[in-house]
């Protein structure tokens, strides 16, 4: 279902006033879901599997690769970042209960590529990624880059309504506002005006083992509005969370 139409019936139940839920869903934000199952929808990315990095790249040290786009792939209408229109993008990140460091390489089109060999982490095994055109909403109203001035008791209830929708059937998206879980951290976007989500790896132990802890890890990659303008992908970070 889409997720606006599941907010809006979701909150008319709460009693949130109708202009409030409408407020709300003109926030919704175009991302990319990524699914194992593709039932006819491009091949957009892959999970796991082996780098394949440009002469001279070295694969990250101690990182792990979780996700590799093809951006070409990506639905024109299912994101609204200023991303290349082609070439890939690779993300890694180190294997750990509550990782810190990572690194995101972009190749771009038509750049002679090497598959790295074993790199001394773990590798998973890959699964090919169909990509489908999906909505996000926020759950706070810090999370855009204006000031709504919603109800405080307004406010509380869409941030009930929306963490209790159902579970998405996506382990990857591209945009959006990203995710959090049940261990504690805040939802990804701290500072609407400065950062926002570029990717949102679930990373599941019948994915990943044990090498992320035994636990379900959310990874969301952030990036700021003028870095992700000026292709420094290097300057990307993570927020966190996990099933606690």
């Amino acid at each position: 279902m889409d997720v606006r139409q599941e907010f809006r019936s979701a909150a008319r139940e709460q009693g949130v006033p109708v202009n409030d839920i409408e407020r709300w869903v003109r926030l919704a934000r175009p991302q990319t879901e990524l699914v194992p199952k593709g039932d006819g929808l491009p091949v957009a990315g892959r999970f796991g599997g082996l780098a394949a990095l440009p002469e001279g790249t070295e694969w990250p040290a101690g990182q792990c690769l979780v996700l590799t786009l093809d951006l070409a792939a990506i639905p024109s209408d299912g994101h609204d970042l200023d991303l290349p229109a082609d070439g890939s993008l690779l993300f890694f990140v180190e294997p750990d209960f509550t990782p810190t460091e990572c690194r995101v390489v972009h190749v771009p089109a038509g750049t002679p590529v090497t598959e790295h060999p074993n790199p001394g982490v773990p590798v998973f095994d890959p699964i090919a990624l169909h990509a489908r055109a999906g909505w996000s909403l926020p759950e706070r109203e810090h999370e855009v880059p204006f000031d709504l001035r919603l109800d405080d008791e307004v406010e509380e209830a869409i941030g009930e309504v929306m963490w209790y929708l159902g579970d998405n059937d996506y382990e990857f998206s591209l945009g959006g506002y990203g995710a959090a879980s049940t261990g504690g951290a805040d939802n990804p976007i701290l500072d609407a005006k400065d950062h926002l989500v570029l990717t949102t790896v679930w990373l599941d132990e019948g994915r990943v083992g044990d090498a992320f802890g035994e636990t379900l890890l959310v990874v969301n990659f952030m990036i700021k509005h003028a870095d992700l303008a000026g292709r420094a992908f290097d300057k990307i970070w993570l927020m966190t969370d996990f099933n606690g």
